[in-house]
């Protein structure tokens, strides 16, 4: 028999089983958090191997980290031949990591472009560009003739896989919207056949952020701004400005987790592995109807008392100092009419982190992006309460 018999999957809540596509700006932790994982898993930094694509050498002040450096297609292929036939023999690595994607895919490029010159060995090119006919065609191979498989064959083989990479901002356009500026989104550095490549294979895309706190001060005739602090955060679900997410079900793990911290890996492998055990049928269908938002009775509007001492306290505290997940109030409008919320953009925040429905996250950055980069940017009362019955 030519195909494999279907079997029916159950989760096996280990971080070995669980493939990461970890993204950030450079120096974030990246790899020391791939290392500290390792120690933090097995006691032993032989079960993990560091790949150094290219020239990507970061491990110079790493300490206790397996590793290894391909400078090109033949050094790849023959690795992983080595870790697939050697397991058990030479080796027992459970978790491999690429460092960095970037640098991967100049490898598999120079490949690429070998191959378009022998199949047109009468036109020669030089640059990704151009290979096969040009289009997009190299790095679409490279993407999903060379990396994909390459992946793909070592998960087959019972290997964690890690790829590391960069991130910068990039404008992200839906298809099919009506928006033709579309939005900014933290994202890879990288093409869009590889981003698209990377995001089909891996079960979890994380990006790293540095969140910066800035405190103004008046000097002479201008406003600097100073950081008063930063936070590093690891984010594991989606935002309107983060490009993130993964195959956990539901709730199964957090918006973020913080990432200063001394036992970051200790944290990382007990989030991970406590989302995918959570997001097991026995836990996903207990949750369903937890998980979705509940609808607000309508009430008469003549019926709805406002405190007369609510204007009063939003002059003297001031709209700077209200605690908000934005840093501000939400803007005070006239009565529409209709029963909604008074602290509406929390609501909205916090229905749009728990909706799933792709359809309905869309038409809600259409509106954002129509006002702006994030939700305190939308002033709009009818543009809100539209926000908020698509949601709830």
């Amino acid at each position: 028999m030519a195909f494999k018999k279907p079997t029916i999957n159950k989760i096996e809540p280990d971080i070995k089983n669980l493939s990461i596509y970890l993204r950030s700006t450079k120096k974030f932790g990246k790899t020391t958090l791939f290392r500290d994982t390792i120690l933090e898993k097995y006691g032993d930094p032989s079960r993990g191997l560091l790949i150094k694509c290219g020239n990507e050498i970061g491990d110079t002040l790493l300490d206790e980290v397996n590793s290894t450096q391909i400078t090109n297609y033949k050094d790849l292929i023959e690795l992983k031949e080595w870790l697939i036939t050697e397991k058990g023999k030479e080796h027992n690595i459970e978790i491999i990591a690429f460092d960095t994607a970037d640098e991967l895919a100049l490898i598999t490029e120079a490949q690429t472009i070998r191959l378009s010159n022998q199949e047109n060995p009468k036109k020669k090119i030089k640059t990704i560009k151009a290979a096969f006919g040009g289009y997009m065609a190299g790095e679409k191979y490279s993407a999903n003739d060379l990396i994909k498989p390459l992946i793909t064959e070592l998960r087959n083989n019972k290997f964690g896989v890690w790829m590391i990479a960069h991130t910068k901002f990039k404008t992200v356009k839906e298809k099919g919207s009506l928006d033709e500026n579309g939005y900014q989104q933290l994202s890879s550095n990288l093409g869009a056949d590889y981003e698209s490549a990377f995001g089909d294979i891996f079960d979890a895309t994380l990006t790293g952020v540095i969140d910066r706190e800035f405190e103004e001060k008046q000097e002479k005739d201008k406003i600097k701004k100073y950081t008063t602090e930063t936070v590093r955060k690891l984010y594991i679900r989606e935002t309107l400005l983060i490009d993130a997410g993964g195959r956990f079900s539901g709730k199964a793990v957090p918006e973020y987790i913080i990432f200063d911290k001394e036992d970051m890996a200790k944290d990382f492998i007990n989030i991970m592995e406590e989302g995918m055990e959570k997001s097991k049928v026995k836990y996903t269908k207990s949750s369903i109807s937890e998980d979705r938002p509940k609808k607000t009775e309508k009430i008469p509007v003549e019926t709805i008392i406002i405190p007369e001492e609510k204007e009063e306290l939003f002059e003297t505290i001031g709209e700077e100092n209200l605690p908000d997940e934005f840093g501000a109030i939400d803007t005070i409008f006239e009565e529409s009419g209709k029963n909604y919320p008074n602290d509406l953009l929390k609501q909205i925040s916090g229905l749009f982190k728990e909706c799933e429905d792709k359809d309905i996250k869309t038409e809600i950055k259409k509106i954002v992006s129509s006002h702006g980069r994030t939700f305190k940017d939308v002033k709009n009362r009818d543009d809100l309460e539209k926000m908020y019955d698509l949601l709830a």
